[in-house]
C-alpha cells in the first residue's frame, strides 16, 4: 500500500516536480505580473530599494520586477528545482538576477537587509505549520530595515464561497475525523492539475491579524485582489482569489 506524504512532504516535493516547475516557468511570459501586483509594488516600493522575492518560484515577479526598473532584487526559494530554472531563465534573459536556495524559517541573510520583502502567490501559507509560519514572518521581520514594507497573499477561509467546504471540515475537526496529516484547522492538501498533492493554510483575517501583531508587524491593509484591480482571465486561472497583505516593520 502506498502511504500518502505528510503535509511538510507535500510541501517539499510539488514545487520540485518537474510539471511543476516547468508551469512556474510558463508563467514567466504567459501570466507575468498580475495587474494587483504591478499596482501594489509600485506604488510601495522605489526602483531604488533593495528587496527580496522570497518563495520566487521560476521568478514571475522578480523578472518582472527587474524589466520594470528594480534592479536591486533577489529570488530566494526553498525549492532547488525553482531555482535552477529561475537562473536559467536569467542567463537566456542576460539579466543579472540573483537566485539562491533559501528557508524562510532561517534566512541566510544580515538583520536590516531589506527596504522590501515580496512572498508571493501565498507562499507564506504553503508552510506547513503555525508554528513554523509563525518563525518564517519573525525572520522576515529581522531583515527588514525599521519603517520597510513586507507583502504577502493568502487566501481567506471566511468567503461565502467557501463555506460548505469549511463548514464540513470544521465537524471532522469536532469529531477528531480530519485527515490525520494535517496539523492546524484551515490546513489543506490538495493534488494538483499536474497531479502532484501539494499542501496549503487557508486562514482567516482575524487568524492572519493577530499571528502578524503577535511577530510585531503593523499591519496597514488586507485588501481582496478584485478590489485592488480587474486580472484577465489567464490570472484567475492560474489564481484563486485572494488578499493582499501589507504589512510593515515599526519604525
Amino acid at each position: 500500500m502506498t502511504t500518502k506524504p505528510t503535509a511538510l512532504e507535500a510541501g517539499m516535493a510539488y514545487f520540485d516536480h518537474p510539471t511543476v516547475v516547468e508551469a512556474y516557468t510558463l508563467a514567466i511570459n504567459r501570466i507575468g505580473l498580475w495587474r494587483s501586483e504591478d499596482y501594489l509594488f509600485t506604488k510601495l516600493f522605489s526602483q531604488v530599494d533593495t528587496l527580496l522575492d522570497l518563495g520566487c518560484g521560476a521568478g514571475r515577479i522578480t523578472f518582472a520586477l527587474y524589466a520594470k526598473g528594480y534592479k536591486h532584487i533577489q529570488g530566494v526559494d526553498l525549492s532547488s528545482g525553482m531555482i535552477e530554472a529561475a537562473r536559467a531563465v536569467a542567463s537566456a534573459l542576460n539579466q543579472p538576477v540573483p537566485f539562491a536556495v533559501g528557508d524562510a524559517t532561517k534566512l541566510d541573510c544580515p538583520d536590516n537587509a531589506f527596504d522590501g520583502v515580496i512572498f508571493g502567490f501565498n507562499g507564506l501559507m504553503q508552510i506547513p505549520g503555525r508554528v513554523n509560519r509563525r518563525t518564517a514572518m519573525a525572520e522576515i521581520l529581522r531583515i527588514l530595515r525599521p519603517g520597510a514594507c513586507l507583502v504577502f497573499t493568502s487566501h481567506d477561509r471566511a468567503l461565502p464561497r467557501y463555506a460548505l467546504y469549511w463548514e464540513e471540515e470544521t465537524k471532522k475537526w469536532e469529531q477528531g475525523l480530519q485527515d490525520a496529516r494535517l496539523i492546524d484547522f484551515g490546513d489543506r492538501l490538495f493534488t494538483s492539475a499536474e497531479g502532484q498533492d501539494g499542501f496549503i493554510h487557508i486562514p482567516t483575517q482575524a487568524e492572519l491579524l493577530a499571528e502578524l501583531q503577535a511577530v510585531g508587524f503593523i499591519v496597514e491593509g488586507c485588501p481582496l485582489r478584485a478590489e485592488l484591480a480587474l486580472e484577465n482571465d489567464s490570472v484567475r486561472e492560474f489564481s484563486d482569489e485572494c488578499r493582499f497583505w501589507i504589512v510593515r516593520r515599526p519604525s
